[in-house]
């Protein structure tokens, strides 16, 4: 009874596992193919530039460059044997061969190559136009591939060093933002036209790094102007000015932050002088009330000199009756 529990248990241990195998290998495939796609792009005869670098790379971290590419098809390793034979003055001559009645010696070395062999060849197809995938189905080894597409697309003309140039020199360098990017990008068109055989010269490259350097390093720009010899310029020492620069700036406004604008705008308005007291802020409304009277005193008054002859006169000799005034004694 306790044999058969064991034995049911280890049968359900095995089934596990076989299950685990299975399922974590399809996972890595999984990553594995995932990342092939979003890493390498597909190679379509214009793109080789871009293509080789990324396929070489993707082959090295699965570690299938060495072992295809470099490493070529082991030779079959074999037992040796000895085997007798007569001389030309009839004595017996014993040598050693290769017995080729038994399995060879390196077996697993010859697998595993063929594994890696396999692997590379279908990474290497999946990222290939169909076009181009056609001419190598019948191609059982990786390298034959790799060095077949090396010969045929791997020498760029005159069009992709063109379009290097014009990468490099329609990068802008930010004035806002950290340059180490764009700085990045532009060397590396000057390193893609250097692999083309077509390789500016150090001053040359500096030159444009400084032509392409913001506003706001215009001193940095007079202080690279003032060297005496234009075979002294490095873009390196160029790429690392640049990046000072843009340090230099980042600390200053880290040190002296700037308001926001809205609040710019409130603190722009000011009082003269010191807030009203209560007394004063009851006696403006009076204030105010007297000027409007004295503006209507003033608008009645000049309307009756227009209503008619002597109006205001006649207001004014009217006041004086009232109060016992004697008209006479004015005139």
């Amino acid at each position: 009874m306790a044999k058969g529990i064991s034995l049911a248990l280890l049968g359900l241990l095995y089934h596990v596992w076989h299950v685990y195998t299975l399922t974590s290998s399809s996972y890595r495939n999984q990553n594995m193919s995932n990342s092939l796609t979003q890493l390498v792009p597909v190679f379509n005869g214009t793109n080789y530039m871009t293509w080789g670098p990324a396929m070489k790379n993707y082959l090295l971290s699965q570690g299938q460059w060495r072992n295809t590419i470099i490493k070529p098809f082991p030779e079959k390793i074999y037992p040796q044997k000895e085997v007798t034979t007569k001389g030309p003055d009839g004595g017996d001559i014993v040598t050693q061969v290769d017995d080729l009645s038994q399995h060879h010696l390196n077996y697993d070395d010859i697998e595993s190559w063929i594994e890696n062999n396999d692997k590379a060849r279908g990474n290497i197809m999946l990222r290939l136009h169909n076009v181009i995938a056609e001419k190598f189905y019948m191609e059982e080894h990786t390298s034959s591939i790799w060095e077949a597409l090396e010969k045929e697309y791997g020498k760029p003309g005159i069009a992709a060093i063109y379009q290097e140039f014009t990468g490099a020199m329609t990068t802008t360098i930010p004035d806002n933002s950290n340059p180490s990017f764009a700085l990045e990008k532009i060397i590396s068109h000057f390193t893609w036209m250097a692999t083309s055989k077509c390789v500016l010269p150090e001053h040359l490259k500096a030159m444009i790094l400084i032509s392409k350097m913001p506003p706001s390093m215009t001193a940095l720009i007079q202080l690279v102007c003032q060297t005496d010899d234009v075979n002294e310029l490095n873009c390196d020492k160029i790429k690392k000015m640049i990046i000072h620069g843009w340090e230099q700036k980042l600390s200053n406004h880290s040190a002296c932050p700037q308001q926001p604008q809205a609040a710019r705008k409130i603190s722009a308005v000011q009082r003269s002088g010191p807030p009203p007291s209560f007394q004063q802020q009851q006696q403006q409304p009076q204030q105010e009330e007297q000027g409007q009277g004295n503006q209507n005193f003033q608008r009645r008054g000049w309307r009756g000199g227009r209503g008619g002859r002597g109006g205001t006169f006649r207001h004014w000799g009217q006041g004086h009756l009232e109060t016992g005034g004697n008209i006479s004694g004015t005139w």
